[in-house]
């Protein structure tokens, strides 16, 4: 037999629970077979839970098909053993019997009581632990032990697998670890024919995990294991690990064979272990439900559901990579089984530890959240978190938040700004001029990937992730202690979760400032790779789903143009907490009629995704036909962070200035500026710092789309093609009569309507 053949057993396997599960996802909806949340689940809605069903089918198709493969090569097969036909009759009642309660509900001894009668099958076929190779100085164990042994094993197995499927993916990806390790395993052995049944059932968890862990609720593609998943896992892992410690048909069964059996159990067997003996001495049945298992206690400590499953493989592979080294090194396998359970209760410890700091750390938290609801009838005091410093000022995001604080000091509040900062350097002092207060954090680009990482795992927006930190975590409650601030502030979604964390809803202002999702959802439709523009397609929705929970869970969400909101009030159920604000700008004193007439500026942030493809449209599309009819003209790009692809357009005739101290001082003498931006939300500051300067903008419909004052042909010009967007170009260099009258018709538009002090009238109220 040969690799080929366990990857058929394997695809055929998944191709056919992918065609299982819409089906079963369906079966549920229509009869109601949910898992309900109660007091003792961690999960809050009802969700589909026979996604188990589909590992005995599918893993039956996937095994024949192969062996049908092989006899249409070979022209041979072996009849069926008396031996394989009571296993079957084993996983099949097992498999049943979870079924049963997954639909009915059976009673705990019944369950038990089956549980023992399908153990009962590995004593009947001789399959059972014989030897204990040196364990505690045991060998060779006569039959009269090893019966009851091998049947207490099963069912310990069996119940540690079940016991331990809590949180979304835990049981199922333990399980298809040991598959693979045990498909390695009976391959190195020779036993191949039991490599077609591990990689045939690990195909089949991988399409449940997949609708485990990445399934959506309101979608109806979540979906869990169910007792006839779990217990059928904890029955084919007995029947293979007692294989591969018994089994002297092929290879002499030695001490690795019981250890690697022993490992890839542990955390499972371990913890029920350790469940049964703590109930036990609290003077409850070893079998009472409660929420004591590990995944419970990490939740416990702060962790989310995804992040306590990854913590959990990780430790059940430190253990692996533990147990091999120390076996390497000549370790008996007492002395292993003994390092494993101290570690293991040096874990549970340290778990407890974090519990209970925990749980002093949310009762602290509770006073605080009622003293500032106490305090919020005379707000005064207000903490400010951004994701990054915000000086230098070289972005939209940055001058908008700067330009709220300033305004609010001017009404009399007291500002704290904690931000994250990325160059070690911040400078504090400029943003004293704004903040009565400054706190920094310095992020670490590679924490911050690794966060972003997590984050994916925990279908959660990367971008989040990837303003996560635990020292802000703490600088944040550092404040609310020693400050105790009556508002806070988030700016931008990235810094909702953290205000989240701490139940601070009702106390705070999300300044969403665009819809971040629907900039997304263009991104992902417009020109790229095929891996980005799927990459913005993931990310968008998790995006759209945190703006969902934000207007749900907080009671003011600002944004700055009303499109925006249009878009995410047809994208959520509840609507009512958003707020627009729009952007305000500080006009010029004076416009300067002297210009040169060969200047096209364009004004943004270069290290965004959305200028960058501006830019390139702009040097690309229309740049060429406008040297076509004016040689001399001159390209100016302004804007902090252009990343190299941008800094080698420079040219004779393109400019790439970087930061700028002062964008007046850079763009006042230009013709025009020009933003053919094609990936867009909220107001474009580009347009009115240039309107503001007395400059005329020519822009896509966009753009003007956000700013209902913009009228073509009487403050701008609108086009969306490039040949027009060129002629448009070209209409301003060559008409000075038009030139100065659309800078003057925009400059008065943007004075009378975008002052900031209009802007966030009634921000705080």
């Amino acid at each position: 037999m040969t690799a080929l053949y366990i990857f058929i057993s394997f695809v055929a396997s998944a191709l056919t629970s992918m065609l299982l599960m819409p089906w079963i996802l369906n079966l549920c909806k229509r009869n109601g077979y949910f898992d309900r949340p109660n007091d003792r689940k961690i999960h809050k809605n009802s969700t589909p839970r026979l996604g188990g069903v589909i590992f005995v089918p599918s893993t039956i198709v996937g095994i024949a098909v192969t062996l049908a493969i092989i006899f249409n090569f070979y022209g041979e097969s072996e009849p069926l053993k008396s031996s394989t036909l009571l296993i079957g009759f084993g996983i099949f009642t097992i498999y049943v019997t979870g079924l049963l309660d997954d639909l009915f509900g059976l009673s705990a001894h019944l369950k038990f009581f089956i549980q023992f009668i399908a153990a009962l099958c590995f004593p009947l076929i001789g399959l059972t632990l014989n030897n204990l190779y040196g364990f505690c100085g045991i060998y060779e164990i006569p039959e009269i032990y090893s019966y009851p042994l091998t049947v207490f094993l099963v069912m310990l197995v069996v119940n540690s697998i079940n016991l331990i499927d809590g949180i979304d993916g835990l049981a199922s990806s333990l399980s298809l670890i040991a598959f693979i390790v045990f498909t390695w395993a009976f391959w190195e052995w020779g036993m191949h024919i039991f490599c077609l049944f591990t990689a045939a059932i690990s195909g089949s968890l991988i399409v449940f995990l997949w609708y485990n862990l990445f399934g959506d609720n309101t979608k109806g593609t979540k979906i869990f294991m169910g007792d006839s998943g779990s217990l059928m896992l904890g029955y084919a892992l007995s029947y293979l690990g007692l294989k591969f410690c018994s089994d002297n048909t092929i290879k002499e069964p030695e001490e690795f064979s019981l250890l690697l059996t022993y490992t890839l159990l542990l955390i499972p067997t371990f913890d029920l272990t350790r469940v049964a003996c703590s109930r036990i001495l609290r003077g409850e049945h070893p079998f009472h439900s409660d929420k004591t298992h590990i995944h419970h206690k990490l939740m416990r400590t702060g962790h989310y559901m995804h992040m306590a499953l990854l913590t959990i493989l990780v430790a059940d592979i430190i253990f692996a990579l533990l147990n091999a080294g120390l076996y390497l090194i000549g370790l008996n396998i007492t002395w292993i089984v003994l390092v494993d359970v101290i570690l293991f209760v040096v874990w549970q410890k340290r778990i407890d530890r974090s519990i209970a700091q925990n749980d002093e750390r949310l009762a602290l938290e509770t006073n605080l959240r009622k003293e500032l609801d106490e305090n919020a009838a005379n707000a005064r005091k207000i903490c400010i978190l951004t994701p990054r410093f915000p000086v230098p000022e070289n972005g939209g995001d940055v001058l908008r938040i700067n330009n709220i604080a300033h305004q609010l000091r001017k009404q009399g509040y007291k500002l704290i700004l904690l931000s994250l900062e990325e160059d070690g350097q911040p400078q504090i002092f400029e943003a004293q001029r704004i903040y009565h207060k400054v706190y920094t954090v310095h992020r670490h680009h590679l924490s911050s990937l690794l966060h972003a990482f997590i984050c994916f795992l925990q279908a959660k927006p990367m971008q989040c992730g990837f303003y996560m930190s635990g020292t802000y975590r703490r600088k944040l409650r550092e404040i609310i202690q020693k400050e105790n601030p009556d508002l806070f502030i988030a700016h931008l979604l990235r810094m909702m979760p953290y205000l989240d964390e701490l139940g601070l809803h009702s106390r705070s202002i999300i300044e969403m400032t665009d819809a971040l999702s629907k900039t997304y959802a263009m991104s992902s439709q417009s020109k790229g790779n095929w891996l980005l523009r799927n990459v913005y397609r993931m990310e968008q929705r998790l995006i759209l789903r945190a703006e969902q929970y934000s207007l749900l869970h907080f009671p003011k969400n600002v944004l700055v143009s009303q499109a925006d909101i249009d878009y995410l009030k047809t994208k959520s159920l509840h609507p009512e907490s958003l707020e627009l604000h729009s952007n305000g700008i500080i006009c010029s004193k004076n416009i300067k009629h002297k210009y040169n007439p060969n200047k096209i500026v364009f004004v943004g942030n270069m290290r965004t995704l959305q200028n960058q493809d501006a830019v390139l449209c702009f040097i690309q599309d229309i740049f060429p036909r406008i040297l076509k009819k004016k040689p001399k003209s001159e390209f100016y790009i302004v804007g902090a962070q252009p990343p190299q692809s941008i800094q080698q357009l420079a040219s004779e005739n393109i400019f790439v200035t970087g930061f700028v101290e002062d964008i007046e001082d850079t763009i006042c003498d230009a013709c025009l500026t020009i933003a053919p931006v094609r990936v867009a939300a909220g107001i474009q500051n580009k347009v009115l710092v240039a309107m503001s300067c007395g400059i005329p903008v020519v822009m896509t419909s966009l753009i003007s789309n956000a700013i209902p004052e913009l009228k073509h042909e009487e403050n701008c010009l609108i086009q969306d093609e490039a040949a027009t967007l060129a002629d448009a170009c070209l209409r301003i260099m060559n008409h000075p009569d038009l030139r100065q009258q659309l800078a003057i018709n925009g400059y008065e538009m943007v004075k009378r309507h975008y002052s900031w002090k209009d802007k966030i009238h009634g921000y705080v109220r």
